[in-house]
């Protein structure tokens, strides 16, 4: 009767669970009894006794706890930006939630969860877009994972059992076999953690034994000893000489009472390389190397260093993008994964001593690879002031051939020169002052970004609003008021980068002809309306092409916010390039130009680079007087082309058309 009882209390239990994903891992905890072969019980809160495993696991978490957590943003010319505008980005880099917990915290506990337990839940509580909080969830605590309904069930503390949708829980399993279910390492490494555990009071009851594991008191056979004499002689005995603080007293007996110790000591039992092997197994199952665990046997000095960069490469790197996948997934929707990214900063942990990033730096800049505020950065530091930490240096005697230069101020084509191979025909200024606008490129990039995102965002917000309710004439009104302030924008966006580019120039373009001459007045008054003339052109180019995109819309009977839609998003990808390429090289003319004017030269000749277009080949070498132009406004067809190319205003300098390349230099 009792065993049939029993049989269906076990069979109970066992239907209670049987939707548990969890049971399976965890009925060892409440079924008594049940040890490990080494003779301990081992569970999730018992492992961390174990001083290794401890060791391991910390290291681990508090190591991806203390890398900086961002979130990235692709832009649409192919670099990227800290989204720091983002709602998550807080969250993840300091304060998960408005509990108090730090990200530290948050990020430290739910790897523990998934060490121990298999399973890091975090609940993303979404209130509103730009409200998103993330709670860590005891993985203990959740019972299990409908797939039919797509809801987790968890258990609060007072028992009462909350469904969260599948969208709602960031789960990132430790091992699983079938994607949905993790097992922590405990439950595959429960033997190995037993036997350590095991070593561990093991050694705590031989040193409290008083170094040796036991004897045995030998009296000789014609004495007597009552039962009631021999325990009190055994426990006065243990009293005094058994425990680490009694150890190696001297014993003294009488009546012919003998010592006969019992020979198994550490060393013996091989308590010492057993423990040491323990460490070296943990270290397997957390895939550390052993000196992380102070398991210093077989270091050196040399191997330890190779072994720190493993230890980035394939202990953390593999953890990182384990979680920053499962991150991308869960915080990000499908539209926002084409431009966003969650980050785990791991090149901290890749840096060398100084010597070594000294010379890693060194060859980085000599290249134009890195420039001055990019080394700043990686060291933690700030830029250096006005812009001055930007620019990329080259020496010229490594310059590929795409800037080989000539000499004697005459035309130099290499014979070997083929179609790709861009030579610039002109003097050695040529070349610097081009290598001096290829490194302002991404200035000029970064600064036409932010100038069109803000423009882009105001236009479709507009669109928005009064395409949608109003009509097309009163979003024309609203965008003929909107250009008559926007210039102020502009120059906002874009104007300091033009007068550094330009204060960087002008000893330049002075160098190339020797020229010593104050002419900062002039050059200044240059600057000034040349940055005017740049806002006007932008302002222009833009009420111009919007007005054509709803004129053209309304034509052809189509949707005009459609329309619109189309062209901002054009925008957004392409303008800032465009931007970028012809006003780098209009303002290299402009401003070589104006300086060699102030300087008093009085003839300009035109360089075209390798394999231009025919036309821009037709004007290569040709030489106009300072204040001539090279070509009027009009039609500008050369001998042997068969289409003309139209030509809106004169031409004193480059660009002589979209994505001209061209340059000027002084001449005689």
């Amino acid at each position: 009767m009792g065993s049939m009882s029993l049989v269906k209390r076990i069979s109970a239990a066992v239907k209670a669970f049987r939707g548990d994903a969890g049971f399976a891992d965890r009925w060892y905890e409440w079924w008594p009894g049940m040890r490990t072969k080494a003779g301990v019980d081992i569970n999730e809160t018992g492992a961390l006794t174990i001083s290794t495993l401890f060791a391991a696991l910390n290291f681990l978490c508090g190591t991806m706890a203390t890398l900086p957590k961002i979130i990235l943003r692709r832009l649409p010319n192919g670099a990227r930006e800290h989204a720091t505008d983002h709602p998550l980005y807080d969250r993840l880099h300091n304060m998960p939630n408005d509990g108090g917990l730090s990200s530290w915290q948050w990020i430290y506990a739910s790897l523990m969860h998934k060490y121990l337990w298999g399973n890091w839940y975090t609940w993303v509580r979404t209130e509103t877009y730009q409200n998103q909080q993330l709670y860590p969830l005891l993985p203990e605590r959740m019972e299990k994972y409908d797939e039919a309904r797509g809801v987790y069930i968890y258990r609060m503390k007072s028992g009462q059992r909350v469904e969260f949708p599948r969208e709602q829980i960031l789960h990132i399993p430790h091992i699983t076999m079938d994607g949905v279910t993790g097992q922590g390492i405990v439950h595959y490494a429960r033997e190995s953690l037993g036997l350590a555990k095991a070593q561990e009071e093991f050694a705590a009851q031989f040193f409290g034994s008083g170094i040796k594991a036991g004897g045995f008191v030998q009296v000789p056979a014609e004495g007597t000893m009552g039962e009631e004499t021999r325990q009190g002689l055994q426990k006065d005995f243990n009293e005094k000489y058994s425990g680490l603080g009694q150890a190696w007293k001297a014993i003294f007996l009488t009546g012919g009472a003998e010592w006969k110790a019992n020979e198994v000591d550490a060393q013996k039992a091989q308590a010492l390389e057993s423990r040491q092997f323990s460490v070296v197994e943990i270290a397997r199952w957390t895939n550390l190397p052993p000196h992380i665990l102070r398991e210093l046997a077989r270091a050196t000095f040399s191997n330890i260093e190779q072994q720190s960069l493993e230890l980035v490469t394939y202990s953390l790197l593999p953890l990182a993008t384990q979680i920053e996948q499962a991150m991308n997934i869960r915080l990000f929707d499908s539209t926002e994964r084409r431009t966003h990214y969650v980050k785990f900063e791991l090149k901290g942990l890749l840096r060398g001593d100084l010597n070594a990033r000294t010379a890693f730096y060194t060859s980085m800049l000599d290249r134009g690879v890195f420039n001055a505020d990019t080394v700043l950065e990686l060291e933690d530091m700030n830029p250096q002031p006005a812009g001055l930490g930007q620019v990329y240096v080259l020496p010229l005697n490594m310059v590929s051939k795409q800037y080989v230069v000539g000499s004697g101020g005459s035309s130099l084509k290499l014979e070997e020169e083929s179609a790709p191979t861009r030579a610039i025909r002109g003097t050695k200024g040529v070349a610097e002052r081009r290598l001096l606008t290829l490194a302002w490129k991404p200035v000029f990039e970064r600064a036409a970004g932010r100038l069109v995102k803000k423009e882009v965002a105001a236009i479709r917000a507009a669109a928005e609003e009064k395409l949608k309710e109003r009509s097309a004439a009163d979003f024309s009104l609203w965008l003929e008021e909107f250009y008559r302030d926007f210039p102020a924008e502009v120059k906002k966006a874009v104007g300091k980068t033009v007068n550094k580019y330009a204060d960087d120039i002008l000893p330049v373009a002075l160098k190339e002809i020797g020229s010593e001459a104050d002419v900062s007045a002039e050059y200044m008054d240059f600057e000034r309306r040349y940055v005017d003339d740049l806002v006007r052109r932008h302002v222009d180019t833009s009420r111009q092409a919007l007005s054509a995109t709803l004129r053209d819309a309304l034509a052809e009977g189509r949707d005009e916010l459609e329309a619109l839609e189309e062209r901002l998003t054009e925008w957004e990808e392409k303008r800032p390039g465009k931007i970028t390429m012809h006003e780098t090289v209009r303002a290299e003319g402009a401003f070589a130009r104006a300086a060699f004017a102030s300087a008093g030269v009085l003839y300009l000749r035109w360089v075209a680079f390798g394999d231009s277009c025919p036309y821009c080949l037709a004007l290569d070498g040709t030489i106009v007087g300072i204040d001539e132009t090279f070509v009027a406004e009009g039609e500008f067809q050369p001998e042997g082309v068969e289409e003309p190319l139209k030509i809106s205003g004169t031409r004193k300098h480059p660009p002589l058309h979209a994505g001209c390349d061209c340059a000027i230099e002084a001449s005689i």
